[in-house]
């Protein structure tokens, strides 16, 4: 659901559990939301976007 998210996690050689543990983000939530069992919360996107250093509009376009 969030693929260009995962994709540039990916792309800095991290796995999303590597991800989740440094955002202080249960991995299962993550795991779940990414792929779209879960709400997006506005927090995890928030922290997400400030790490990955994009826009939260850029990461999670397509959950609009």
């Amino acid at each position: 659901m969030y693929s260009k998210c995962k994709s540039m996690i990916l792309e800095q050689n991290k796995s999303i559990l590597q991800f989740a543990y440094k955002l202080g983000i249960n991995p299962s939530d993550l795991y779940c939301a990414f792929n779209g069992n879960k709400p997006m919360y506005p927090k995890y996107k928030r922290l997400i976007a400030i790490e990955l250093g994009a826009s939260e509009e850029e990461l999670f376009e397509e959950s609009k």
